[in-house]
């Protein structure tokens, strides 16, 4: 089976051209396509992928990523189930602990606990069954069988267990080295099992940090701030370890804490990678393969090769692109990365 690939789109302008540009990525052979949700960087991820939908025939749109803390869990039931039923089975929705969605309005991000429990009451309100709230008793009248496939998108090894538990599907951000894929995989499948699934039935998504630049050298510049925000979290110290990256002892100035609304999504791209010079160059291009799809498009085109050759069978496409469309990362795969899976069978 060929590998699937899906682009990460953020809703960065009016939802016509956001749509158009998906319709782009249908054309030039994507798979899927993940649109950001975050309230004050982006236009709504809902009015968005209803627009997207209508717009396309063939690709699945996805929320990239929903979280249970800006909204209440029964507005995300029905938004979600309005937008599925405008493009049945092309629809999917990915939720998440909240970033840039949770920081910019200074609330905590979610518990594990409150992940577990969110995907749970989406699954149910989704089907029509009845939930309570405060003592009251509903049920969504638009509810049924045909309710779209709800991911948790992971990171830690709790959050990824509760995902093998819960979830029909996962977003592993972990990178695309085989011994970090090993990892993460090794917990879905205890909490699979641990809830009495069979694991195989799991669908899994391999998140590829992608930056894609006709020179290999800028393409790791590009994505810098994105590496470093790997080494400031916590939770991909054990991925990066089990693909041979020592860290080490870095001095991470505190001037990065001033970029709005933080490292990844900043808006003075310039600046985070300034501020992110830190990262020692050697150190820098063994994170770019470990993390994901990073250089020239004939380099890309060898790595989705290997991942496909080292069982991965789904990509998402995580570009550093917040506020334009990953126009160069389009232009690659059509031009150049399709044709040579392509060929290469």
């Amino acid at each position: 089976m060929a590998i699937k690939i899906d682009l990460r789109v953020p809703p960065c302008g009016p939802v016509t051209e956001v749509a158009d540009f998906v319709k782009q990525c249908e054309d030039a052979g994507f798979d899927g396509v993940g649109m950001l949700d975050s309230q004050l960087l982006e236009r709504d991820i809902f009015v968005s992928m209803a627009v997207a939908a209508q717009a396309t025939q063939r690709i699945r749109i996805s929320a990239a990523v929903l979280n249970p803390v800006t909204r209440h869990i029964s507005v995300t039931a029905s938004a979600a189930k309005t937008v599925a039923e405008m493009a049945p089975g092309r629809i999917e929705f990915w939720i998440g602990r909240g970033f840039s969605s949770v920081q910019t309005i200074g609330v905590p991000p979610a518990t594990v606990r409150q992940m577990r429990r969110s995907v749970l009451d989406l699954k149910t309100i989704l089907s029509g069954e009845e939930m309570s709230y405060n003592g009251a008793v509903s049920r969504m009248r638009h509810g049924g069988d045909d309710a779209p496939p709800i991911y948790i998108a992971a990171t830690g090894p709790l959050i990824t267990e509760v995902a093998g538990e819960v979830a029909d599907g996962v977003l592993l951000q972990v990178g695309i080295h085989p011994k970090a894929v090993e990892i993460a995989r090794q917990r879905l499948n205890e909490g699979a099992r641990r809830a009495g699934r069979d694991p195989k039935e799991l669908k899994i998504i391999q998140c590829a940090t992608t930056v894609i630049h006709e020179d290999q050298n800028e393409a790791r510049e590009l994505v810098r701030p994105m590496c470093v925000q790997r080494i400031i979290e916590g939770s991909h110290n054990e991925y990066l370890k089990a693909a041979g990256i020592d860290v080490g002892e870095l001095d991470i100035p505190e001037e990065l804490n001033e970029l709005y609304p933080d490292v990844i999504h900043a808006e003075d791209w310039e600046r985070a990678k300034e501020l992110c010079q830190f990262l020692p160059n050697d150190l820098l291009a063994k994170m770019c393969d470990v993390i994901g799809l990073i250089g020239t498009p004939e380099y890309c085109a060898q790595r989705v090769l290997q991942a496909q050759a080292d069982g991965i069978d789904h990509l998402y496409l995580m570009t550093s692109a917040t506020y334009d469309y990953p126009h160069r990362e389009l232009a690659a795969f059509k031009d150049v990365i399709f044709p040579a899976l392509a060929a290469a069978g």
